[in-house]
């Protein structure tokens, strides 16, 4: 051997003595090795970066000097000041109990807002133009042009800026088809979270317009709510494609609308609470000096397009916080869910079960845990004086259960938890009992269904749904109902109230916050629009997104009790294995396949609960009925917050299923 050679080789290993060339393992040491992702016998937090689009059609960017030249200037360092920064998901029901409880989701944000050029402008409104119907008026571009409340007056109002003369129909899908396939041409990601702010206004080629789903009927009575003007709308976006899309458009020259409730610029309260309801008016409002409910200036354009992003499309959409814990038994999971529907029919005059459709409910419910098991069935029950006085109690709110801190529901509730304990179901499956009641008469204002809670810790419960007549005349059944509130029972929240995480805000469409009933305009059964009977792209990443962290979570838990048990060596080779399959996981889902990385981590987690049980380990899924005994009034260690109304409020709060003012909006023309 050379001289220099050995001098190489023992350069090399002084070298790697000393730890110059090595480079640490990433993780942290435990008692199963070092880990990368698990946290035995801790919580772990998915943190990821997200970009969010932010794409102007139609607007002129505004001039840094200079005040805004027409309605449709935008300032996009305002539109950028107004957004959030990151956010951190709640369980919002659980949370309203205690403390906020964090579900293992945060997400910071990374902005591209951009104008679109000429060319794409061009050939979006062409495009609009091509597939629009002409169309009678709306009625709420009617009452827009009236502001007296009727849909006939002699002259337009003095108080609008311009009258709505004509009308043209635009089929929301094939508008946000066109968006999703054309972005990329604007250098537009469309898989990633997109936001398109449209004003048509303005340009030559202007139409009046809204957009439909003119073909959407309801599952079980074919009732077409998609013909309906109280269902024209001026957003959309979130449909399912092969190739997922993440596109909401936002189009402020459509319209007036219902939902928006942008139609009134003349009554400061619509909802009768007693506050102002801030909403955003028709695009050709700003900047006029007219006497309208609030004042419309240019320069205020900005901000509520901003305010729109954020309360909308970044918080009830794109990444917001579910409604219940999407961990439904922790820490072992379920891998089987039977779905039991209970029908109570006192209206003998039809047939309940043609109007509950529990095959396509279990189709529906199959996409938010697409890795368990799913079954149902269908069962009528008696309608005799207990469940007839539970229901009465329930639906009028009569104080029937006064030693019970749920005084109105008490019975009810009583009566649902004595029949899931005797479930047969119960030995294989997490039984997710619904209750659908048929009534022969009218008896409550009109509510279609509830997701209930144990009263106790915010843990989701039962399910409960109703019909009456009216209900029945409006084109109501159960399905979509009991799809909906299975649906929020699973994790999901409306699209149009939520949580802001950085202001620790609980919100929805009432008061400063009344423009983000918005939200119920895309694509998805929690809305409600009926104008969507699927769970929509936005619904599935939020619950995939929601299974990665609880099943990186539930196996957290495992391999703590493992390590209290004295099982670390037995567990030790699973968990490292699990770990490699939880990096993929995470890898997956900050590369935003949130399905892919729900898989990955459903995988792991049954390599650790499986290697547990085999190992001696006790795990048992949390059934939160087995020890429940109903409160006695005040027996509670704290009380959950609860609001009667949506207004904005401090922290998580319990908020009302729906308001008497939503419900008028859902049961109009």
């Amino acid at each position: 051997m050379s001289y220099r050679l050995l001098g190489l080789l023992t350069l090399t290993a002084l070298l790697a003595a000393c730890g110059s060339t090595t480079t640490p393992t990433p993780g942290k040491d435990t008692a199963f090795g070092r880990l990368q992702q698990l946290t035995p016998g801790q919580e772990s937090e998915i943190h990821s970066k997200l970009k969010v689009n932010i794409v102007l059609v139609g607007y002129d960017r505004k001039q840094s000097t200079q005040p805004p030249a027409n309605s449709y200037t935008v300032d996009p360092d305002v539109v950028l000041s107004g957004l959030p920064a990151t956010y951190r998901a709640i369980s919002r029901n659980s949370s309203a109990y205690s403390v906020n409880e964090y579900i293992g989701n945060s997400f910071e944000y990374e902005y591209n807002l951009k104008f679109a050029d000429q060319a794409f402008e061009d050939d979006y409104f062409k495009y609009l133009s091509s597939i629009a119907v002409q169309k009678p008026l709306t009625a709420y571009q009617a009452l827009y042009n009236c502001q007296n409340g009727t849909v006939t007056c002699d002259e337009p109002a003095e108080t609008i800026a311009r009258p709505v003369d004509e009308n043209y129909e635009i089929d929301a899908n094939q508008a946000e088809a066109w968006l999703v396939q054309n972005g990329p041409r604007i250098g537009v990601n469309t898989g990633e979270y997109t936001v398109f702010l449209v004003n048509w206004y303005g340009r030559d080629d202007f139409k009046n317009h809204v957009y439909a789903r003119a073909n959407a009927k309801d599952l079980d009575t074919g009732e077409p709510f998609g013909q309906k003007d109280s269902r024209k709308i001026m957003a959309w976006g979130g449909s399912v494609n092969t190739t997922p899309s993440r596109v909401w458009f936002y189009d402020l020259s459509a319209g007036p609308d219902a939902y928006s409730f942008n139609w009134d610029i003349t009554r400061e309260d619509v909802d009768g609470d007693g506050t102002m309801d801030y909403r955003i008016p028709p695009i050709w409002e700003y900047g006029t000096r007219k006497a309208t409910y609030r004042p419309f200036p240019r320069a205020g354009l900005s901000s509520d397009l901003s305010a729109v992003v954020r309360y909308v499309a970044i918080n009830l959409l794109f990444t917001p916080s579910p409604l219940y814990r999407p961990a439904l038994t922790p820490p072992e999971q379920p891998e089987s869910i039977h779905l039991d529907f209970a029908l109570a029919q006192q209206d003998t005059t039809h047939d309940g079960r043609n109007s509950l459709k529990a095959d396509l409910i279990q189709e529906r419910i199959q996409a938010l845990h697409p890795f368990a098991k799913l079954s149902h069935s269908v069962r009528e029950i008696p309608v005799g004086p207990e469940i007839l006085e539970a229901y009465r109690c329930f639906i009028t709110n009569d104080v029937c259960s006064p030693s019970l801190a749920n005084r109105s529901g008490g019975k009810l509730f009583e009566y649902a938890l004595n029949d899931l304990r005797n479930n047969p179901h119960n030995k294989d499956s997490y039984v997710m009992q619904s209750y659908a009641f048929d009534a022969s008469q009218d008896q409550e204002g009109g509510l279609l269904g509830i997701a209930v809670d144990d009263g106790v810790t915010g843990t989701q419960a039962f399910v409960y749904s109703f019909l009456q007549p009216t209900l029945r005349d409006a084109g109501y059944g159960f399905t979509e109902t009991l799809a909906h509130e299975v649906g929020h029972h699973m994790s999901l929240s409306h699209p149009h109230d939520g949580y802001d995480s950085e202001q620790n805000v609980s919100y929805g469409p009432s008061g400063p916050s009344m423009f983000v009933n918005v939200g119920d305009e895309s694509n998805t059964i929690m809305s409600y629009i009926n104008l969507s009977n699927e769970f929509g792209q936005f619904n599935l990443d939020s619950q995939y997104r929601y299974l990665t962290a609880a099943y990186l979570n539930s196996a957290n838990a495992i391999l703590g009790k493992a390590e209290q048990a004295g099982k670390v060596n037995d567990l030790k080779a699973a968990a490292q294995r699990a770990d490699s399959e939880f990096a993929r996981a995470v890898a997956a889902y900050r590369n935003m396949q949130y399905f892919e990385a729900a898989r990955a981590a459903h995988d792991a987690y049954l390599r650790v609960v499986n290697s547990a049980k085999s190992a001696g380990v006790n795990v048992q899924a949390y059934r939160w009925y087995e020890s429940l005994t109903p409160l006695a009034v005040g027996q509670r260690s704290t009380q959950p917050r609860i609001s009667n109304s949506f207004a904005p409020t401090p922290g998580a709060v319990i908020f009302p299923e729906e308001t008497d003012f939503q419900r008028q909006l859902r049961l109009s023309n």
